[in-house]
């Protein structure tokens, strides 16, 4: 690399516009949606849902499955619909060996649904076993033809670790994270969420009730666990920041313990299937705690499905994620004295939470909350130039006081990843904010003027425009009804003809009741309507078009 060439970085980025109606426009299709699953739920699934699985490729297939699981989720039946994809899968499958396995609508909705009811469940059970193995640092290794020879012994009397040392002394570090990990699930029964304890349930019984033969009773259990473990367990140990268990991702040591400790969950969530031990025979020092660990989650997953009809009455209010904290953590925090003039730049050390109806801060973690800013009275939320601060990651919160008066509070982050997560999560809760600025200064008003346009009058408009709309779009997410049927609409929209295609074909197979038949013609019409009232919103009324527009960055 020649002296002062950084290199280059390639990135992925896609940027999309959508327009949301108002939420009258997609009430008949939610209605539709919800009407289907209701109707399905004790009797054969309807079309409407085998429809949109059919035609979602494999591309759309993860984005879809958010969107339905966030639409039903809304609607309080997240467990219905997932119970009817259950059912479809399990029709089509018949070989127990690789059910769920696919990358199928219901094994994304599943993986969905995980992701977005029990992230904080996921950060207790595996939380602290994470966070041990990011604190140690051991350098860990079973695979021989991997092993790095290094000295062993103390100050004087170093001596090469043979390869056999090496190897046993990582599994006896495995060992222990692996049993510290089984314990805390075996403990967690209690602290799931009651909606993914009734799914459980559902999923077990349809599967015992497909495969009810002794030689598939594993069959019941491993439906279970290829979700628990396999699509949800094991990638957030692999990617710790990728579920926000870690604020930066792992070292090459760190990231090889990881996978190598995913790998061992995965075999136990296999129930240490013969197939998995001959792939990675080198596996076998953990082989004592992998068998162990398969009757433990047995005893797991029996006590965790183990739910009572009554208990789901609390399913809506366990779920309930806008009561939820939406992001918190430690930031540098600046308030403007005297009216807004900023004097001095020293930021202080506080810790924010952030929920659907406050800023919250305080000293610490555990400390009590020493003041807040209500939602309501948010008015821009945008980056600060990095001459103001010194900083480019610094962004600022423009809100108005007990008389009405317009403040800035300034936030200073880590890095522009975390900048631009905060940026999102305080946009979205405040999405229905009335009376929203469209302008603001990127500076600071500082010296009796602005650093960014020099104006004298700290009162004067903005001289950049806001971008409020310009969030990023990731899985968890609060729930908006509006943009996930938006979103569900524009990829009905974009399937239509391979809808309508097997639709007519499923109608020269079989006699299809005129009940359903009705439903697919009433998803049709909702569609075209959609499709209308979206041409006609833009086109007669541009400037209220404009104010519900939402915008997504996807990164």
């Amino acid at each position: 690399m020649d002296a002062g060439n950084l290199g280059s970085l390639q990135l992925q980025v896609r940027l999309r516009d959508e327009t949301v109606l108002p939420s009258d426009y997609y009430k008949p299709l939610v209605e539709l949606l919800c009407q289907e699953v209701k109707a399905s739920y004790k009797v054969k699934c309807g079309p409407l849902l085998t429809l949109i699985d059919e035609t979602t490729s494999a591309e759309c297939r993860q984005e879809v499955a958010t969107n339905l699981v966030k639409i039903f989720l809304g609607q309080g039946l997240a467990k219905e619909f997932l119970d009817l994809l259950f059912r479809l899968e399990l029709e089509k499958t018949n070989e127990p060996n690789t059910l769920f396995r696919s990358n199928s609508l219901a094994s994304k909705s599943m993986e969905s649904f995980l992701k977005v009811a029990g992230t904080q469940y996921l950060h207790n059970v595996v939380g602290s076993t994470i966070s041990r193995i990011f604190e140690e640092k051991k350098y860990i290794e079973l695979d021989p033809s991997k092993v790095e020879i290094k000295e062993a012994g103390c100050s004087g009397l170093h001596r090469i670790q043979t390869e056999s040392e090496t190897i046993l002394q990582s599994a006896q570090y495995l060992q222990s994270y692996l049993t510290d990990l089984l314990i805390a699930i075996a403990k967690s029964v209690r602290i799931c969420p009651a909606i993914i304890r009734a799914t459980f349930r559902q999923l077990y019984k349809r599967v015992e009730e497909c495969f009810p033969e002794n030689k598939h009773m594993n069959v019941k259990f491993i439906a279970i666990t290829s979700f628990l473990c396999l699509r949800f367990i094991s990638p957030a140990i692999m990617s710790p920041k990728l579920f926000y268990l870690r604020e930066k991702h792992a070292d090459a040591r760190t990231s090889r313990t990881l996978l190598l400790l995913a790998k061992a969950i995965q075999n136990v969530g296999n129930m240490d299937a013969p197939a998995s031990r001959a792939k990675e025979s080198w596996m076998a020092p953990l082989q004592p705690t992998i068998q162990q660990g398969v009757s433990q989650l047995k005893e797991f997953i029996i006590k965790l499905i183990d739910i009572e009809e009554k208990e789901e009455l609390d399913l809506q209010r366990s779920l309930n994620l806008q009561s939820l904290t939406v992001k918190e953590g430690q930031l540098m925090v600046y308030k403007t004295k005297c009216k807004g003039y900023l004097l001095t730049s020293s930021f202080k050390k506080l810790f924010l939470s952030l929920t659907v109806d406050a800023l919250n801060f305080a000293k610490t973690q555990f400390s009590k909350t020493s003041s807040f800013i209500p939602l309501s009275r948010i008015r821009a939320l945008e980056k600060v130039e990095e001459k103001s601060f010194g900083n480019s990651n610094v962004m600022q919160i423009i809100y108005t006081d007990e008389t009405g008066s317009l403040e800035a509070l300034y936030l200073q982050c880590k890095c522009v990843n975390e900048l631009n997560q905060w940026l999102s999560a305080l946009r979205k809760v405040c999405v229905n904010n009335t009376d929203m600025l469209c302008s603001y200064h990127p500076g600071v008003f500082k010296g009796e003027k602005w650093s960014c346009c020099h104006q004298k009058d700290k009162g004067v408009a903005g001289c950049d425009k806001t971008r409020h709309e310009v969030t990023l779009q990731e899985w968890n997410d609060l729930l908006n009804p509006d943009l996930e049927a938006q979103l569900i609409f524009k990829h009905l929209i974009g399937v239509w003809e391979q809808m309508k295609e097997k639709y007519e074909e499923q109608k020269t197979h079989d006699n299809t009741d005129p009940a359903k038949t009705d439903s697919v013609t009433q998803l049709f019409q909702i569609l075209q309507d959609l499709e209308a009232a979206h041409d006609s919103f833009l086109s007669d009324s541009p400037s209220i078009a404009d104010q519900e527009k939402k915008y997504l960055l996807e990164l």
